[in-house]
């Protein structure tokens, strides 16, 4: 399903990052895109969804697989879209032993074999929601959300690990003794979404990430075979009104 001419230049008005991307890169973007489509079922719930919405969709979640392929995101098929946040019951239980029920808002939702779950209100605000529900399904490729998803050969699982140990808990350290921390606080929920915070930064603001976790950083280069402080300083990542005709910067 590869996108035409026309589709691919009101894309591009859409997903500011795009125009950072290298024409080598931004070429392989727009064949990653046609994969996505063909691969993935797009559904809204209470919400129809415009071909535009879909391509730049498409468009963040490829952002990660840019260079890990395809193939990264296996076997899940389903992308369901909610016109704003939706809320799912959770469980669990706090560090005392006392067991929680509660509906919590959320944003976006991944699961293993999926669906992801995306809010369209919660992607208009910010497009990195995409990315960051992208990484949760790269991070199960192990078989737990646990912020260790399958590396590439060439790299260790050694140094991965004790990058991500020690940047978390240091996050947590400071967040515990009330000091600025380096991440969205939101990070320091467990190290699955720590992970997916750290690649929205790295994503979007690169060079905030390279200058307060640099090992983080240089990890995450190795992982997805990107530089993005060589694009730009900080992307923004809002989104425009998507119409049947493209966007709307009005």
């Amino acid at each position: 399903m590869a996108l035409s001419d026309l589709e691919w230049d009101r894309l591009r008005t859409c997903a500011p990052f795009i125009e950072a991307l290298s024409p080598t890169d931004a070429d392989t973007l727009r064949a990653r895109i046609g994969q996505f489509l063909a691969r993935k079922t797009f559904k809204g719930i209470g919400l129809e969804l415009q071909p535009g919405q879909c391509h730049l969709i498409a468009a963040y979640a490829c952002l990660p697989v840019l260079h890990l392929g395809m193939n990264t995101y296996r076997d899940w098929r389903t992308v369901l879209v909610y016109p704003d946040s939706f809320a799912p019951e959770q469980e669990w239980v706090d560090d005392a032993g006392v067991h929680h029920r509660a509906i919590i808002p959320q944003a976006g939702e991944a699961w293993e074999r999926g669906p992801v779950i995306l809010s369209w209100n919660d992607i208009a605000a910010d497009g990195a929601v995409i990315v960051h529900e992208m990484v949760h399904t790269l991070d199960a490729g192990n078989g737990e959300v646990n912020g260790f998803p399958p590396l590439p050969d060439h790299m260790s699982a050694q140094r991965w690990s004790a990058a991500f140990t020690d940047a978390y808990a240091s996050l947590c350290d400071a967040i515990d003794h009330e000091q600025e921390p380096a991440l969205d606080p939101y990070a320091a929920t467990d190290p699955a979404e720590f992970l997916a915070v750290a690649c929205e930064y790295f994503f979007f603001s690169p060079a905030h990430l390279r200058n307060e976790m640099p090992e983080i950083y240089r990890q995450l280069c190795d992982y997805f075979g990107q530089k993005p402080h060589l694009r730009a300083a900080e992307i923004l990542t809002g989104v425009p009104l998507i119409t049947a005709h493209g966007c709307d910067h009005d």
